[in-house]
């Protein structure tokens, strides 16, 4: 070996000891999501995680540092086992039931003037319900015109400044409505239409340790009110939708999913991102956007919509009700 191909060598291999020592040290700081919340944001880019950590098993397999790939799969392991109860499909216990409602959440963006692609997309899609995230009072006027002969009912909060207009546009009747706040000053819509009761949310983003503890905290009211409609009425189907600000690889994700008893509406591993950072490619994209259903709905499909103008794609899903006996575990 000459003497240029041994360095060469030291340094691939001084590389696959920094690489994973990265790895095994972001791994185990991910480890405290529940408390904290850098933890939480790395916990968020697991995907990208086990990206990074499939390049560091390659370099090292290359400079045959049989220890480190072996320190580098562990990481990438707890990493899966983290993400493995999204990757168990829904039963499919009623597959002879037609859908009977079509649901769509899109964070449309505050400052996006791309209205007529946000109106095409909701258009191409045809919901019968869909739940509008940083809605300006422009978009509210026009969408409002432009669907009103096929979307007549309505419950809108509009904002020209921080990002936290919501509305819901439906082609069906309200049973009722009401627009709440749980613990900031964001409005949330709540909607009974077709005997289902839809939410519609938008908690703050995680960054910085307030902002952490209030995405935790309005995620933990919500599901506290669903607790409490579920013992009002039991049997009716319950619908959350709206940009949580969580991946469903953060904790909390499945902390919420388990005190409201809702789970998310998906179709295998749904791991497309919704959000991207400028358009960007897969990679660098986290899914944000969430639709979560009730035990007595299931999911016919799943679909990510494409670039309106906004950092974030829009989700929509086929649901269907299933027989009374029939509610998934």
């Amino acid at each position: 070996m000459t003497e240029r191909s041994l360095s060469l060598t030291n340094v691939f291999s001084a590389l696959a000891r920094l690489a994973c020592l990265a790895v095994l040290l972001v791994t185990v700081v991910t480890l405290f999501a529940r408390w904290f919340w850098v933890s939480d944001l790395l916990a968020n880019l697991r995907t990208q995680q086990l990206i990074a950590i499939a390049v560091v098993i390659a370099l090292s397999a290359i400079v045959r540092q049989p220890r480190l790939a072996w320190i580098a799969a562990v990481c990438f392991m707890v990493h899966c086992a983290a993400m493995f109860a999204q990757w168990i499909p829904d039963p499919m216990s009623a597959a002879g039931v037609e859908p009977s409602l079509r649901v769509m959440t899109m964070n449309v963006l505050t400052s996006n003037r791309s209205y007529q692609r946000v109106l095409d997309e909701i258009r191409e899609v045809d919901p019968d319900v869909v739940a509008i995230l940083e809605l300006s009072r422009g978009l509210d006027d026009f969408l409002t015109d432009q669907l009103s002969p096929r979307y007549p009912h309505a419950v809108t909060r509009p904002q020209d400044h921080g990002n936290f207009g919501i509305g819901v546009y439906s082609k069906l009747p309200f049973a009722r409505s009401e627009a709440f706040e749980l613990n900031e000053n964001i409005k949330s819509i709540e909607v009974e239409c077709l005997g289902c009761r839809l939410i519609a949310t938008h908690p703050l983003p995680p960054m910085g340790a307030g902002r952490f503890r209030s995405r935790n905290e309005h995620l933990q009211l919500l599901a506290e009110r669903i607790q409490r409609t579920q013992k009002r009425a039991p049997e009716q189907p319950i619908v959350v939708m709206g940009d949580l600000n969580v991946t469903p690889w953060s904790p909390h994700f499945g902390a919420f999913g388990r005190r409201s008893g809702l789970r998310r509406a998906k179709q295998g591993l749904a791991a497309t991102p919704t959000w991207y950072a400028g358009g960007s490619s897969f990679p660098m994209g986290l899914v944000l956007d969430h639709i979560l259903i009730s035990r007595s709905l299931e999911c016919a499909s799943y679909r990510v919509g494409p670039h309106i103008g906004s950092d974030h794609r829009s989700v929509s899903v086929d649901l269907r009700r299933l027989p009374a006996g029939q509610a998934t575990r």
